[in-house]
């Protein structure tokens, strides 16, 4: 193992301080990790397993991120509670990407690509890494102590995907089914993605009636179709999935044909817009549950204002009463 580059690296509002390895790996059959995982990086002969460390300017629970939500449960997602692994296109090629954390400031990753800035930017947007709390934490002091000391303690973070686009597609696939469907359809939309959550162009080459037929989608087939066609026909995504930055708010995506009030509300709450509580069937029976009406869930979490979401669902998992799928 040979030491070639050791750089300091600031992106965003996050510093990371990365000491990068490249070595080869012996040819073998694949091997199955203590976790359960496949090692991928034993599958070519000569691939080399490129190492980084990321020291984080805000404290960050990998663990509490990614289970935050259900997102760890949808292909091409992995999680084992302690190791987060997925595939990704990277500079046009399908590489992985595998995180751990050694303690709340630092990451330690292994990835296929030597595109490193890449594999940062992506690791940024999946964890939010790049979102400073201090407003947040202010109205915290103000509101709710138990949240901004859940916050200071590394939570308070949702898992996101690759793109916008991933994310906002997941959450067509989660509108009036039950969550085992879910994983179910999304696992085959990535298994004709050959292991990768198509791209935008992919998903409109697929089609409606493959979606349907093989993926089970129902009518969120036809949704999926008709609603990627209009990001891009509006320009609000670019061709990898990416949201372009001003065009996506809440009214645009309530205004697509299929979408409504939960699903526009969900999708801008993982591009950080948490002014919105989504509600759908299960928040719903929470707020029921709790003696509140659904009808008014806005306007109770008043208080929080912009941060409407963040002060319902903190609450929850504080509370143990965070459901994130089975």
């Amino acid at each position: 193992m040979r030491e070639i580059l050791a750089v300091d690296h600031l992106i965003l509002d996050v510093q990371y301080h990365f000491n990068q390895m490249h070595h080869s790996r012996h040819s073998s059959s694949p091997d199955l990790l203590g976790s359960g995982f496949i090692d991928l990086s034993n599958l070519v002969f000569g691939m080399k397993t490129h190492r980084l460390s990321m020291e984080l300017m805000h404290p960050v629970s990998l663990k509490l991120t990614v289970e935050s939500h259900g997102w760890y449960q949808l292909s091409p997602w992995r999680w084992d509670g302690n190791l987060l692994e997925r595939t990704s296109v990277i500079g046009g090629e399908k590489e992985w990407i595998r995180i751990q954390q050694p303690h709340l400031q630092r990451l330690d990753i292994e990835t296929s690509s030597a595109n490193t800035d890449v594999v940062i930017e992506r690791v940024t947007r999946w964890l939010h890494l790049d979102w400073n709390p201090a407003e947040f934490l202010a109205l915290c002091d103000m509101n709710d102590r138990a949240i901004g000391d859940f916050i200071r303690s590394g939570g308070g973070r949702f898992l996101r995907c690759d793109t916008f686009f991933e994310d906002f597609i997941k959450t067509v696939c989660t509108i009036n089914t039950t969550w085992k469907q879910t994983k179910k359809m999304l696992s085959s939309i990535v298994c004709l993605g050959d292991g990768l959550f198509p791209q935008p162009i992919e998903l409109q080459e697929i089609g409606p009636i493959r979606l349907a037929e093989e993926c089970k989608l129902g009518f969120r087939a036809r949704t999926v179709d008709t609603v990627t066609t209009q990001l891009l026909t509006d320009n609000a995504i670019k061709v990898d999935g990416s949201a372009r930055a001003g065009f996506v708010t809440y009214e645009y995506l309530n205004s697509l044909k299929g979408i409504g009030p939960y699903s526009a509300s969900h999708a801008m709450m993982l591009i950080r817009d948490f002014s919105t509580l989504p509600v759908d069937s299960e928040v719903s029976a929470y707020l029921r549950d709790s003696g509140l009406d659904p009808n008014d869930a806005q306007n109770i979490y008043k208080q929080w204002g912009e941060y409407r979401f963040l002060g319902y669902k903190l609450k929850r998992i504080i509370a143990n009463k965070n459901w994130i799928g089975n």
